[in-house]
């Protein structure tokens, strides 16, 4: 696979479809997760990005069980929890130094920062803190997921949705692309990653920043500057204060600042890898 200039690869790690760069000396490992109904092809053109292959930056985007039409494991419940132990193996075993997470992945990468099992370095992008910050559409999904018959109903009919919901929110030229690879989960997965989304929060008293404040490691929160998943004055104080978190903005760039603002993700990630090292 070529994207402009650069060569990116495909591999299987694991269990784990993953697509990499191939920096000339890697030196630092990144590894990119994605969002709900998403997969490692949103972070493309991240991983093209020239500037981490000069640094050194193996950089690879992989999906989890659950993700892009692959199969999770024998009772696999779908939840947060069960997801950043996931990664935290699955970061372990490619020797990970800072993980990425957007959207759904960003709060699984929030767990991970409150368990404080893996000790590298973590980059959030988008995440929910609240399920008052998530967007409308998200939390009628979770609710109508409740309802048997209704629910189904609503899941039967998601891919039209989804293709009118994220017109002009993808790229024009990428739009057909990454559409199809939206459609590649089975909707019982997604809907079980949907209802296991919100039931974390909830069984973090309803909101996450006082949980990511715990991070014993360094964090940095990303937020296109016109990101449709808000956040309170409550969140920003809370987050504000907390040693380990730092918080960013990503200009140019909406919810999927991975397709909008490639090149200031892959700053960011950057900047990451540097800050505090000598």
């Amino acid at each position: 696979m070529t994207i402009g200039d650069t060569a990116l690869r495909r591999r299987d790690a694991a269990g784990w479809p993953v697509v990499e760069n191939d920096p000339a000396q890697p030196r630092r490992r990144v590894l990119m997760l994605p969002g709900l109904f998403c997969s490692s092809a949103f972070f493309t053109d991240v991983l093209a990005d020239e500037a981490l292959a000069t640094a050194g930056v193996a950089a690879l985007a992989a999906d989890p069980p659950g993700f892009a039409g692959r199969p999770a494991p024998d009772g696999f419940d779908y939840s947060i929890a069960s997801y950043a132990a996931l990664v935290e193996e699955f970061a372990a075993a490619e020797a990970i130094d800072l993980i990425v997470g957007h959207s759904f992945s960003a709060n699984v990468a929030i767990e991970i920062a409150a368990r404080g099992n893996f000790r590298g370095k973590l980059l959030l992008l988008s995440p929910s803190l609240s399920r008052e910050d998530e967007e409308d559409d998200l939390r009628s999904l979770d609710e109508a997921s409740h309802t048997p018959v209704v629910g189904t109903l609503v899941w039967l009919g998601i891919n039209p949705t989804l293709k009118h919901g994220m017109r002009g929110r993808l790229p024009e030229a990428r739009f057909d692309e990454l559409m199809a690879e939206m459609k590649r989960n089975p909707r019982a997965a997604n809907r079980a990653q949907v209802v296991g989304f919100f039931e974390h929060m909830a069984a973090h008293g309803g909101e996450l920043a006082s949980r990511l404040a715990t991070a014993s490691t360094p964090v940095w929160l990303g937020r296109g500057d016109r990101d449709e998943v808000g956040i309170t004055d409550a969140e920003l104080a809370i987050l504000d204060a907390a040693p380990q978190v730092t918080l960013k903005t990503i200009p140019g760039a909406a919810h999927f600042s991975i397709t909008d603002a490639p090149h200031a993700v892959a700053q960011l990630v950057l900047d990451l890898l540097d800050d505090g090292e000598g």
